[in-house]
C-alpha cells in the first residue's frame, strides 16, 4: 500500500511538472500572419469612415461577406474614424485577424483613433499616411450614478488589454505597444538589435525603470495613451509603409488605383444611418404621429393616414436593414394596431385592448432600436438609454405639437387649406363666427349644413373622431377631447371650415333633429 502511493505521488508530481512546462506553449497565440503574396488578382477597398457602431459594424459585415464571395485576394480597409464602440471595433478586429482567404492591409490616410486603431491590428499589415494619427485606445463608460462618463475600471481595462496584446501577437506586432495604447499608465521602452527592434514595458509606479540601452518610447507616459504619427508607426514596427493617397497605396503593391474595386457606403445604406440615428427616428416618429393627430382631427382627408402608415413601414425597414429589428417587432406592432382598432371600433369604453395594444405598440417601437431585451453591457446600456431618451424626447415634442395643432389648426398656412373655407352669413361675419373680446380671434362659425348650437346625436362612437347625424345628415365631427358613446346626444360647440367640434349634452327635452341655437 506504501509503495501504491508513492507511485501515485510520483506520477502527480511528473504529470504537474509535465503541465507546467508545456503551459508556455499551451498560452501561446497562434500566429496568423499570412505570408505577403508577389502578385495580386482580384484586389478591393473597402471604405470605413466614421463613428464604429452596430451601423457600421453591420455595414463592414455585409461588404466583407460581398469582397469573400468576389473572390477578392487583396483587402484593403481604408480607415478614417475616431472610434466608438469598444465590442464592435473588437469584433471588426477579430473578423479581419480570422480572414484566411485574402491579405488584409489596414491602410490609415488620416486617422484611426481608439477603436479605428484597434481594427488595424487585427490586419496583416498597416500602411498609414506619414501624419496620420494612431492610438489613444482608452476605455471610457457612462457611470450612471454620475451621469457623465469615466475611464473603464482595470477589470475591463484589463481584459481589453489582453485581446488587444493578442491581436498584435498574432499578427506579428509589438504586445507591448498595443498594450501602452490602452493603459494610460504604461510606459514602453525599446532597444535596437540586429534581429530587430524590442520592446519592453513597465508602469509608472514600478520601483525601477529600464536604464540604458533601453530608451522610452517619448509618446508613451504617465497619464498619457500611446498616440503616435505614421511616420513615427513606421518607425516602431507597427507600420509596413507609408502612403497618403490610393495611387501610392496602389504603387505600393505594384497596382493601379482602378485595380480596385471600391466598396463604400450606398444611397439606401446612408438612409438606413440617417434613419437609424435617434435624430432621424425622432424626425419619423414625430412625422407619423402628428399625421396621425391630423387625420383623426380632420376626418376624411386620408392623407394623414397614409403619411402615418408610410412612416410606420420605414421606420420598420430602416430597423431591418440596421440588424436591430426581426420579424416579432412587426408582429407586436401589428398586433398592437389590432388591439387599437378594436378599442375603437369594436369595444366601447376604454379598458385592456386598449392599453395593452398601446404598450405592445410601444414595446415594440422600443425593442426595434436595440439588438438586445435587457441590457447586460456597457454598450447595451449606452444603447438603451439613448433609446429611451429618444422615445421620451419623441413624447414630448408631439404633445407640444399637438396642443399646438389644436388651437391653430385652421391657421395654419398649408392645412387651411385642406380646410372648407366658412361661408358667408346674413350677419355679415363670416359664416356666423364669433370674435372674442380681447383678441378678436374667430372661435366659432357656420358650416354649409349646420351652424354651432345646433344638435344632433352620436352615430358612431366618438374617441375623439367619429360620425354624427344632424337632421337626417351624416356627418365627421369630433368631440371636445372625451369620448361619446354611439346614439349619445350632441351639440355644435365649434366650426372651423369643415371641422366641427362637438360636446356631449344631456339636456333634456333635445332629439336628434337639428335645433338651432338662437331659435
Amino acid at each position: 500500500m506504501h509503495n501504491i502511493n508513492k507511485l501515485f505521488g510520483f506520477t502527480f508530481l511528473v504529470s504537474l511538472l509535465a503541465g507546467l512546462w508545456c503551459l508556455p506553449l499551451w498560452s501561446d497565440v497562434p500566429n496568423q500572419k499570412q505570408v505577403r503574396p508577389e502578385k495580386f488578382r482580384k484586389p478591393a477597398i473597402i471604405e470605413f469612415k466614421g463613428e464604429i457602431n452596430w451601423q457600421l459594424s453591420k455595414y463592414f459585415r455585409s461588404r466583407l461577406q460581398q469582397a469573400k464571395t468576389a473572390g477578392v485576394d487583396l483587402l484593403v480597409i481604408q480607415i478614417d474614424s475616431p472610434g466608438g464602440l469598444k465590442s464592435e471595433s473588437l469584433d471588426i478586429a477579430e473578423q479581419l485577424r480570422d480572414v484566411d482567404w485574402a491579405y488584409t492591409v489596414a491602410f490609415v490616410p488620416r486617422q484611426a483613433i481608439s477603436g479605428g486603431a484597434l481594427i488595424t491590428l487585427g490586419c496583416d499589415e498597416l500602411i498609414a499616411g506619414p501624419n496620420a494619427r494612431l492610438g489613444d485606445i482608452g476605455v471610457i463608460e457612462f457611470d450612471p450614478e454620475l451621469f457623465a462618463f469615466r475611464f473603464a475600471p482595470a477589470k475591463i481595462q484589463s481584459v481589453l488589454v489582453r485581446q488587444a496584446r493578442d491581436l498584435a501577437t498574432s499578427k506579428g506586432r509589438s504586445p507591448e505597444l498595443a498594450e501602452s495604447m490602452i493603459d494610460k499608465d504604461v510606459m514602453t521602452f525599446y532597444r535596437e538589435t540586429p534581429e530587430g527592434i524590442l520592446y519592453k514595458n513597465a508602469r509608472v509606479d514600478a520601483p525601477e525603470l529600464p536604464v540604458d540601452p533601453w530608451f522610452l518610447v517619448d509618446e508613451s507616459g504617465p497619464e498619457r495613451f500611446l498616440t503616435i504619427s505614421g511616420q513615427r508607426a513606421k518607425a516602431l514596427g507597427l507600420a509596413a509603409g507609408l502612403a497618403s493617397s490610393r495611387p501610392e497605396l496602389a504603387a505600393a503593391f505594384e497596382l493601379r488605383p482602378t485595380d480596385f474595386h471600391i466598396y463604400r457606403r450606398t444611397f439606401t445604406d446612408r438612409v438606413v444611418y440617417f434613419l437609424n440615428h435617434p435624430l432621424g427616428t425622432v424626425l419619423l416618429v414625430i412625422v407619423g404621429l402628428v399625421a396621425l393627430f391630423l387625420e383623426l382631427s380632420a376626418p376624411g382627408l386620408g392623407v394623414g393616414g397614409l403619411i402615418s402608415g408610410l412612416c410606420a413601414v420605414l421606420f420598420f425597414w430602416s430597423r431591418v436593414s440596421g440588424g436591430t429589428s426581426g420579424w416579432l417587432e412587426i408582429i407586436l406592432f401589428a398586433a398592437g394596431a389590432v388591439f387599437l382598432l378594436t378599442e375603437l371600433f369594436v369595444i366601447p369604453g376604454w379598458g385592456l385592448p386598449g392599453l395593452v395594444g398601446l404598450g405592445l405598440i410601444v414595446g415594440s417601437v422600443f425593442l426595434a432600436g436595440q439588438d438586445f431585451v435587457m441590457p447586460r453591457t456597457d454598450r447595451q446600456w449606452n444603447q438603451f438609454l439613448t433609446s429611451a431618451l429618444t422615445l421620451a424626447s419623441t413624447g414630448f415634442i408631439f404633445f407640444v405639437l399637438a396642443v399646438f395643432i389644436t388651437r391653430r389648426l385652421g391657421t395654419l398656412p398649408f392645412f387651411n387649406r385642406l380646410l372648407l373655407a366658412p361661408v358667408p352669413s346674413p350677419e355679415g361675419e363670416l359664416g356666423g363666427m364669433a370674435k372674442e373680446p380681447e383678441t378678436g380671434r374667430l372661435i366659432s362659425g357656420r358650416h354649409p349644413d349646420i351652424a354651432v348650437g345646433d344638435w344632433g346625436h352620436a352615430e358612431s362612437l366618438l374617441r375623439p373622431a367619429g360620425r354624427a347625424v344632424f337632421a337626417g345628415r351624416s356627418l365627421d365631427v369630433v368631440s371636445d377631447g372625451a369620448f361619446v358613446e354611439q346614439g349619445q346626444q350632441i351639440k355644435v360647440i365649434e366650426i372651423q371650415g369643415n371641422r366641427i367640434v362637438v360636446t356631449q349634452s344631456d339636456d333634456v327635452g333635445m332629439n336628434s333633429t337639428v335645433q338651432r341655437g338662437d331659435s
